[in-house]
């Protein structure tokens, strides 16, 4: 019996500390979304003068440019073999994030996509955080979570925030729900038909989706309305939700 309740209070104490890892993760995420005053990352180049009569191959960026722009580059071992890779920062027209795996006596890319970087998380698996801002007729802030793995395949992650939902304090501790409901930028009831000057489709109000008994985390609660995280399969959302 002894042991029976020794057993059962390690994998409780292995629960809360699950829990407050998500929850960590999960604030982490939410602050790169909205903080940007902090959005930005000092890049380290430092040994790149002696890699660059390296083969670089490459279909996002000639290699010429990529030697010329020194400074946008950020050595790093983001798939924990023992060398150091490469995280090009593109400016040119818009922000691109490309990375580079070290093969041989080259670098080969693996990966390319928008935004800008923003974080690294290092540990077992070190984390790549990029961030795509809202502008023009993107509305949204979608912050990517990449990791390589050791075949130099990525597993992606991602999360979005409406430009118009503000996250301006949060709850200290979150709450799982099984909820259903109209998914929301703002915690008002809008259901208003409107043309979307940029796409010309009829968009209803401030509405994102209609969900049914999906489970979210529950990221603050103001008056009847709760502010959530749904997550679907590798994709997140936030929205309000009244209840």
């Amino acid at each position: 019996m002894k042991n029976k309740a020794f057993f059962s209070g390690i994998w409780c104490l292995f629960l809360t500390l699950s829990v407050c890892a998500q929850d960590n993760s999960l604030k982490k995420q939410l602050k790169l979304l909205q903080n940007e005053s902090e959005h930005r990352f000092l890049m380290d180049s430092t040994g790149f003068s002696k890699i660059k009569t390296a083969t670089f191959i490459t279909k996002s960026i000639d290699a010429d440019e990529l030697i010329a722009n020194g400074k946008n580059i950020h050595l790093v071992d983001f798939n924990n073999d023992g060398h150091k890779d490469m995280i090009y920062q593109d400016f040119s027209p818009y922000a691109t994030i490309i990375l580079l795996a070290k093969k041989d006596k080259g670098f080969v890319e693996i990966w390319n996509g928008s935004g800008t970087l923003v974080n690294l998380n290092h540990g077992e698996k070190n984390t790549i955080y990029t961030l795509i801002h809202a502008i023009g007729c993107y509305y949204k802030n979608r912050l990517s979570m990449l990791v390589v793995n050791s075949d130099n395949t990525i597993t992606q992650k991602t999360i979005e925030l409406y430009s118009e939902t503000k996250i301006s304090t949060i709850s200290k501790t979150f709450e799982q729900r099984i909820i259903s409901g109209v998914l929301r930028t703002q915690p008002v009831i809008d259901n208003k038909q409107k043309t979307d000057p940029c796409t010309g489709e009829l968009k209803t109000g401030n509405q994102i989706r209609t969900i049914k008994n999906k489970t979210v985390t529950v990221i603050k609660t103001q008056n009847r309305w709760v502010l959530v995280v749904l997550k679907e399969n590798d994709q997140s959302s936030i929205g309000w939700v009244k209840i």
